[in-house]
């Protein structure tokens, strides 16, 4: 399925696709995992929410085994938004994939039976009872909690699911966007239900690399995850003929935005 412009810039398109989120679901939450993109989304949305006056939902699933430069930008953009989001912070024991050993190809996060063992602390806000939601079973998967946490967050109202994925990641992801099987909520696109009473929204869905980094460079001291930069000293290429330019921070440097 070949790409089709629209006329604007991504931006532009994000923003309206936010604009028309708010106004045609009763409830909405991002999922946020405090990287590059979810950070990028988080800052839209909040943009929109304050013009607004109106709350949304940050849920974070906290697993365990993350960046510590993760976790203190996810505390930092809670702290500059606390008064316009309703957290879920999850620090529960859910079951992963395990990368590290070839012996043990699964582990479970915040293991009640294995406290000893643990990388750090929840902090102290996060919900750590096992019985806060009445949907949650221990050891369950990742992929089973996420659908579960939109219906009970929904309240059984119409309910949207900020997300910040976008096509150029991967196959799946251009799929997941791209699919004409999918149910979609006034025929967008960038939509798809996954639930009885949540969609899923993708506002930055066609943003590549450079916009998000474009973004951040015209608008200097927004929350950042600066493990990305840390990263790109290191060596870790973003793509090939964009890396040398991720940690500038000159907007001539950038561009415009693509469209």
């Amino acid at each position: 399925m070949p790409k089709i412009g629209l006329g604007i810039n991504v931006l532009d398109a994000a923003e309206e696709r936010i604009k028309w989120t708010f106004d045609n679901f009763e409830k909405v939450y991002l999922s946020f995992s405090a990287g590059k993109d979810s950070t990028i989304m988080l800052h839209l949305v909040a943009k929109e929410a304050r013009l607004r006056n109106r709350r949304f939902g940050l849920l974070l699933v906290d697993l365990e085994g993350q960046y510590k430069m993760t976790m203190e930008h996810a505390l930092n953009c809670v702290e500059m938004y606390k008064d316009i989001i309703d957290l879920n912070w999850v620090c529960l024991p859910i079951h992963l994939r395990n990368a590290v050993s070839v012996y043990q190809p699964f582990w479970k996060c915040w293991d009640a039976e294995a406290k000893e063992a643990w990388i750090r602390q929840p902090p102290e806000f996060a919900v750590t009872d096992v019985e806060h939601y009445d949907f949650f079973e221990d050891g369950m998967e990742f992929e089973e909690f996420v659908p579960l946490f939109g219906e009970w967050y929904s309240e059984g109202k119409s309910c949207a699911c900020f997300v910040g994925i976008r096509t150029d990641e991967s196959l799946n992801r251009y799929r997941t966007i791209a699919s004409d099987k999918k149910t979609k909520k006034d025929n967008k696109q960038y939509t798809t239900k996954v639930t009885e009473n949540v969609f899923n929204v993708y506002p930055i869905y066609d943003w590549k690399t450079q916009d998000i980094w474009h973004w951040h460079a015209i608008n200097e001291g927004m929350p950042i995850n600066e493990l990305y930069e840390f990263m790109h000293k290191a060596g870790v290429l973003v793509t090939k003929e964009y890396a040398s330019h991720m940690v500038t921070t000159k907007e001539e440097d950038y561009g415009f935005f693509t469209f």
